[in-house]
């Protein structure tokens, strides 16, 4: 597979398009299209990216007819559907319903080298025109291309990196031979299930107790689906069990070329993207969820009678260096057993250098800050390790998006709360809101910085902002933890605090007058 976005710009039916963003995304791969009329990103996750209709190369297009006066949720869109792997998106109709490109699109295109391609603004223009030409295009490229491993490895490393699994590249592989694939363990469970097409997926699930029987015996009729062929193939992937893979196809067969092909790739994309995939232990029962495998997850949580509805809360074991936190296995028992006592539901493992802990609800609050204290005392004494709690996960796509937040804004959280390392999703979410206000520019920030000033100007030798940010941030607005931290007396800093109240107009820890004023102290620690 050879086709990259520039080479779409020549068909006939793009040669007059414009590339109007994300320019730096033309020469990624492109395997397939799609057209998308989408208003609210959460059904494009839960009615779409769910059922694995999406994956990693695929151009889409689109009028955005039914949110042409919503530039909010046309970058919304944008940005999913980056996220999901797609490599760009053909805008129609520009002028005629939809009145302009808002440059903030563009500039979210140039951000993701997620490229932006519009069509020239005619009323006659078809999708069906673009979508045959793409079509027929790919199709021929595909015919001719047996060269499957440098394709799709090469596919999935141009992944975000939570989409680079073995999932990916079983569905970019299904696409590719227009084939079902089945991935099981020695034991015939399934590992993973790909459908080709979608609606073949209920009578390959049906074969769960059945896939044995066409194992070591090459091809063979698939009875399941008429007029269909199987494949097995043993892999062995490095320092693991026995895995199986079978391939099902209906119509034309495979040729052996590709059949070695495809046996190679799935062997060594289990090395690359994952090691102990066969094992079914927990931790890949943890990668199904953040990466919303809803297959796997099922078949995992079958496997462990745990029920993953159930989960409302995800614990977050973190340092800044996966050697700073070498979490034995009896460590993480030790994480674990502490939400025994308050939790029906609760696992562990580790995942990317950290422990992750997933509960039902705990019973009391009181419960929650206990068992945060006893997970730090079970981390050690280390600065740079932190715990974080996610409460209020209501559906495995919450887990997901707390884990990301997590791992984009951590380090703001840290620069915003130095002393702290017991942290909440709350506290990430606001880390993330004071980043984008950054992101703003120089007049936004010249506003929260003459705010500050204007305290200072006024309050003599002492640093306002220094008091101010240890009151309200780091001791909670307590007097005596105030007066600790800065090495003053008490009633040096309730002076103060009056001094603050009267240039104010207002208490600083009165709620919400003082929201501008802590978002201001925590913004000028960002910077």
């Amino acid at each position: 597979m050879s086709i990259t976005v520039s080479d779409l710009l020549h068909l006939p039916s793009l040669c007059h398009a414009s590339v109007i963003g994300g320019r730096g995304g033309l020469n990624k791969i492109v395997t397939s299209i799609s057209v998308l009329e989408a208003v609210d990103t959460r059904v494009l996750v839960d009615g779409l990216f769910q059922k694995g209709e999406f994956f990693g190369s695929e151009i889409v297009i689109t009028g955005f007819l039914n949110c042409l006066d919503d530039v909010e949720c046309q970058c919304a869109n944008i940005r999913r559907l980056a996220e999901g792997g797609e490599v760009g998106l053909i805008l129609f109709y520009v002028g005629i319903y939809l009145p302009a490109v808002d440059k903030r699109l563009v500039a979210l295109a140039d951000e993701l080298d997620f490229v932006l391609i519009q069509m020239p603004g005619l009323k006659n223009l078809r999708y069906g025109e673009v979508i045959s030409d793409v079509t027929e295009y790919i199709f021929h490229d595909q015919e001719k291309n047996e060269f499957i491993v440098s394709d799709i490895l090469a596919r999935v490393s141009r992944l975000p990196e939570h989409l680079r699994t073995i999932r990916s590249v079983l569905r970019m592989l299904s696409s590719q031979v227009h084939a079902s694939v089945v991935l099981t363990d020695d034991a015939w469970h399934i590992l993973n299930l790909i459908a080709w097409p979608q609606n073949m997926g209920a009578a390959l699930e049906g074969c769960q107790h059945t896939w044995g029987a066409y194992a070591g015996k090459g091809s063979q009729p698939f009875p399941p689906i008429p007029g269909s062929q199987v494949y097995h193939f043993t892999l062995w992937p490095d320092g693991g069990a026995a895995m199986h893979l079978f391939l099902i196809r209906e119509g034309l067969g495979l040729n052996q070329r590709i059949q070695e092909q495809t046996a190679d790739l799935v062997r060594i994309s289990i090395n690359i993207w994952g090691r102990g995939h066969g094992a079914v232990a927990i931790h890949e029962l943890i990668r199904a969820i953040l990466q919303d495998d809803p297959i796997k997850m099922r078949r995992l949580s079958d496997v462990f009678h745990i029920d993953v509805a159930n989960i409302q809360e995800m614990w977050i074991i973190h340092a800044a260096s996966p050697q700073r936190l070498d979490a034995s296995k009896a460590d993480v028992k030790r994480f674990c057993h502490v939400l025994e006592a308050c939790t029906d539901t609760q696992f562990a493992d580790r995942y990317d250098g950290q422990v992750l802990l997933f509960s039902s609800r705990l019973s009391s609050e009181r419960a929650a800050e206990e068992a945060l204290e006893e997970m730090l005392a079970i981390a050690g004494q280390d600065p740079l390790v932190s715990v974080c709690r996610c409460y209020g996960l209501e559906n495995t796509m919450d887990v997901r998006q707390a884990y990301l937040c997590h791992q984009d804004y951590l380090p703001d959280a840290r620069k915003i709360w130095p002393r702290k390392r017991i942290f909440s999703l709350g506290e990430l979410m606001f880390a993330r809101e004071c980043h984008q206000q950054v992101e703003q520019g120089e007049e936004y920030l010249g506003r929260c910085s003459k705010y500050l000033d204007r305290l200072q100007s006024c309050s003599g030798e002492w640093d306002v902002a220094e008091t101010l940010g240890v009151y309200l941030i780091d001791m909670d607005a307590n007097v005596t933890r105030t007066a600790q931290a800065m090495f003053l007396h008490k009633n040096t800093v309730k002076y103060r605090l009056r001094a603050i109240s009267d240039m104010l107009g207002f208490h600083p820890n009165k709620m919400p007058d003082n929201i501008q004023l802590y978002q201001s102290l925590a913004i000028r620690r960002l910077l």
